[in-house]
């Protein structure tokens, strides 16, 4: 099985609290934004939905290396955030993110 992790950008936490309550992709905020943490967090979500964790790894790994000057422009952006603003990113399976787009569409 495939897994995608999706960047989101920034928000507050009832924002993020309104992602996390919806079906599909699992969403997580991060201030600081650093790998050690969204790693933590993809084992831990990939335990919880039992999930290959040694894939999850990967995919982490995969999208931090692809996407670190977007990775870098977030984490300067964040300094100038207030101090609730957090790094949003979205971690699922194909069906988890065809699922939360369907949501979006009935909406």
């Amino acid at each position: 099985m495939s897994y995608l992790l999706q960047f989101c950008g920034l928000t507050d936490p009832l924002q993020l609290f309104y992602l996390e309550q919806g079906r599909g992709p699992a969403f997580a905020g991060f201030r600081p934004f650093q790998l050690d943490d969204l790693l933590g967090w993809s084992q831990t979500i990939a335990g919880q939905r039992h999930w290959d964790v040694e894939a999850i790894q990967r995919a982490v790994m995969e999208a931090w290396i692809e996407r670190a000057d977007l990775i870098r422009q977030w984490q300067l952006r964040l300094r100038d955030e207030p101090a609730d603003r957090l790094v949003v990113a979205g971690l699922g399976t194909q069906r988890d993110w065809e699922e939360r787009c369907e949501q979006l569409l009935l909406a």
